[in-house]
């Protein structure tokens, strides 16, 4: 399976975006600006949704999404099946979940930013997102502190692998952060990017493009077809010589 690794050096490049020392968790996960960490190798809190006793007894509500661009401009065919791999670091107790963003000036052509925090394809303020946000890789529950973490590809993302020159996605908290459940303790889940030493680390997508016949069959698109009287469609090069 051919990988794409993440932006590493210069503009774009993969990071990530969090709220910290909010007094409530919408003031932390509704935010619509944050701080941006660039440049960076790896954390331990790139994907978490935290609270924490303050001082005098106040409240600490925090939440940090990562984002990563990948150019998916050389690949043209059909992609059937894909996979978002990030590499865990350090202590993690927290689930994830990738989904489509719109962060990177929504084509790869500038820097992470601030606002870009709530840069989420069908982000709402105040609900969950489930059914709501363009989900690209399904949910971690288990997330590994030193081997690679691989979130299974949506369609969706099967389909912007092929069609969109970049892809770009953020990673972020699943049980609190995306169903927006006020979060009683610390749930992180830390990462490497693409700047750790070496590229043994980098983020990636692994994807395989589907063989056999790959057009649309009586207005029928190829990915919703699996087989063509009774014959799998990866053994079918041509339909009545087409």
């Amino acid at each position: 399976m051919p990988k794409i690794y993440s932006a590493s050096a210069g503009t774009p490049d993969d990071g990530y975006v969090y709220k910290s020392g909010q007094t409530s968790w919408a003031n932390a996960r509704d935010a619509t600006s944050g701080t941006v960490s660039l440049n960076t190798t790896r954390s331990t809190t790139a994907i978490s949704s935290s609270y924490f006793s303050g001082r005098g007894g106040g409240n600490d509500y925090r939440v940090y999404r990562a984002f990563f661009v990948f150019d998916t401009s050389g690949v043209t065919g059909t992609v059937a099946e894909a996979k978002i791999g990030l590499k865990g670091y350090s202590a993690n107790t927290g689930s994830a979940i990738a989904v489509k963003s719109t962060a990177f000036g929504g084509d790869g052509g500038t820097a992470l930013a601030a606002g870009d925090i709530d840069a989420i394809s069908g982000w709402s303020a105040g609900s969950s997102l489930a059914g709501l946000a363009t989900v690209y890789g399904s949910q971690i529950t288990s997330w590994s502190s030193s081997a690679f973490n691989e979130f299974t590809g949506s369609s969706d993302l099967l389909a912007d692998i092929k069609n969109n020159n970049v892809v770009i996605v953020c990673v972020m908290n699943y049980t609190q952060d995306y169903l927006n459940s006020a979060p009683t303790s610390s749930n992180q889940a830390g990462t490497h990017f693409a700047e750790y030493s070496g590229t043994t680390s980098d983020p990636y997508i692994d994807y395989t493009l589907a063989t056999g016949y790959g057009n649309s069959v009586n207005g029928v698109a190829a990915a919703s077809i699996g087989k063509i009287n009774g014959v799998a469609t990866a053994n079918i090069e041509k339909v009545n010589g087409i």
